[in-house]
């Protein structure tokens, strides 16, 4: 073996310890994870009037048709886009690095100031303030014409979905907590691997959906596998098992990541769109779930209407079918 001097040994200890620094000081995050799975493709969509928004990455918004057609595209440079909202005159759009833009009554898109540079997952309006859902616990809030409220939360993860009712509004972080506010300000925390230790699998959240009967929250267990819960108020939840039977009477299980939900009052039932194109149906009756295959790519987010569900995906994927399919 050569001999190693000791100058040689002194520079090789002081790399090794650079090494471990940087590792430190620059550790992965749970926002460098998204990067790193999200498909390139529509990320969200959301309806507006008889149409509907539909956004993604390279800054793309289209306007699409009840039908699936595509009747407007838009494209803004350097945006990656992960939410829409809308309401009757508005559409706002929100994405990487803080990104938000407004359009009002069918005018052109301008950026409003978020005030971070956080990643932006989730939006909604909630007694007439938008509010945004950011990596590393941030909520944002604002009226759409001055800058954004930055209000950091007592939680470990990245706040992924909100999702608002008119007497409160929800959101779930990938690290399994619950938030949940009644005036827009001020949050309660409700960590849900720490309250049902024991009972449930640990969760990391991707997506929550509050109904005015119910709130649905769904995301993957520890294990890999799918979870979805339903609670009345947000404080005491139960599991869904997510079973199902297929056209051939063989029964089966939801092995897929529940990325968006849509809640169809008329028929009182939820969708659930999943990785690798799955849809789920599921109504009432815990044994009736129904499960289909939409698509070989990944299912990033449903809407719809009375008559029609419109689901959006990996490569710019758009079906829409009757709520009503068996």
């Amino acid at each position: 073996m050569p001999f190693l001097s000791p100058k040689f040994l002194f520079v090789l200890f002081g790399s090794l310890l650079l090494l471990i620094h940087g590792a430190i000081a620059h550790p992965s995050s749970n926002s460098d994870v998204k990067e790193k799975v999200r498909s390139i493709g529509y990320q969200a969509i959301a309806g507006f009037g008889d149409e509907y928004i539909a956004v993604g990455s390279s800054g793309r918004i289209d306007r699409i048709s009840a039908s699936g057609k595509m009747l407007k595209t838009e494209l803004i440079a350097g945006e990656n886009f992960n939410c829409v909202l809308t309401d009757n005159q508005k559409v706002v759009v929100a994405g990487d690095r803080g990104s938000i833009y407004i359009s009002s009554d069918n005018g052109a898109f301008r950026k409003l100031n978020s005030d971070t540079d956080k990643n932006i997952y989730s939006l909604a309006l909630f007694q007439g303030t938008i509010l945004a859902g950011t990596d590393e616990g941030a909520i944002l809030s604002g009226d759409g014409k001055g800058a954004f409220r930055r209000t950091y939360l007592a939680v470990n993860g990245n706040i992924v979905s909100l999702s608002a009712r008119k007497s409160d509004c929800f959101g779930v972080t990938d690290q399994g907590e619950i938030i949940r506010t009644t005036d827009g300000t001020n949050w309660v925390v409700f960590d849900f691997n720490q309250e049902y230790a024991g009972f449930y699998k640990p969760c990391s959240f991707s997506v929550v959906l509050a109904t005015d009967k119910q709130i649905a929250v769904a995301g993957i267990q520890d294990d890999g596998s799918p979870a979805l819960m339903f609670s009345t108020q947000g404080n005491v939840w139960s599991v869904r098992t997510l079973n199902y039977t297929d056209d051939q009477g063989v029964p089966g299980y939801l092995e897929d990541t529940p990325n968006g939900i849509f809640y169809d009052s008329v028929r009182d039932l939820f969708f659930m769109a999943c990785t690798n194109g799955k849809l789920m149906k599921i109504p009432s009756c815990s044994h009736c779930n129904k499960l289909a295959q939409i698509t070989s790519g990944q299912l990033s987010s449903i809407s719809g209407n009375n008559n029609t569900l419109i689901v959006v995906g990996a490569s710019y994927f758009v079906q829409t079918f009757s709520p009503d399919w068996e």
